[in-house]
């Protein structure tokens, strides 16, 4: 039986993991080329993607408490995969690079910041948190007493479902940002979508079902706060 300590115990995905299995198959590869079967330099040019999951590893493994240390993995895998395989003159691609990297350490800081989740909030299970940059992300609530969430997705997407969580008390806020991406999420039949987000040149799509409270009396009430801006989210039934 799974133990409520087994369930909060911290992921193996770690980033010395990730750099232990990046050795074996370092070693493999070598093993392979001397065996003339791989060319081994071909492969290695993809070493910054050992910086790149070791960066993923840290985020998720610091969850909300994560600091900056995981995003210059990321972003600094990233630059060294595109010097390895970029033509031209890579320099006139590093300034605006910078640029996008340091804009989106400010926003994630910021929204951190204006979000202003209590800490004992950010570390229950029935808060939802998620975060998507360049990639996206799913995720299933199954919790009974769902206290709402935070949403974050730079230039990826999420889609969250929520059709079996509970809302004990009865209304529940997820604050969603999303900046060049998109969302879904997807809420039980009966519940109320309360829209108080701001869209620019994007937009926030209530399609759910408003039907009767399975349960009769009031129906719950998602809120779906926060901005939108050239992207999109839909909730739907």
């Amino acid at each position: 039986m799974i133990t409520p300590e087994d369930a909060k115990a911290p992921s193996p995905f770690s980033p010395k993991l990730v750099l232990g299995v990046a050795i074996i198959v370092g070693g493999l590869v070598l093993t392979l080329d001397n065996l003339g079967l791989i060319e081994a330099h071909t492969i290695f040019k993809l070493w910054p993607l050992v910086l790149v999951v070791m960066g993923i590893a840290k985020l998720r493994q610091e969850g909300a408490n994560a600091g900056m240390g995981g995003w210059f993995l990321i972003l600094g895998g990233c630059f060294l995969l595109l010097a390895s395989f970029a033509r031209g003159h890579l320099a006139d691609a590093l300034g605006p690079m910078l640029i996008v990297g340091v804009g989106i350490l400010i926003v994630t800081r910021a929204l951190k910041q204006n979000r202003g989740v209590p800490p004992e909030l950010a570390r229950s299970d029935n808060f939802l948190q998620g975060t998507a940059i360049f990639g996206g992300f799913k995720r299933r609530v199954l919790t009974q007493d769902f206290k709402g969430g935070e949403l974050t997705a730079i230039f990826g997407g999420y889609e969250v479902d929520l059709r079996q969580a509970n809302l004990n008390d009865g209304q529940a806020r997820i604050d969603v940002f999303v900046l060049f991406g998109g969302g879904e999420i997807r809420v039980p039949e009966g519940w109320e979508i309360s829209n108080r987000a701001t869209a620019m040149f994007g937009a926030l799509n209530d399609n759910t079902h408003h039907g009767p409270s399975p349960m009769g009396g009031e129906r719950p009430r998602l809120v779906v706060t926060g901005l939108i801006l050239f992207g999109g989210t839909e909730v739907k039934s």
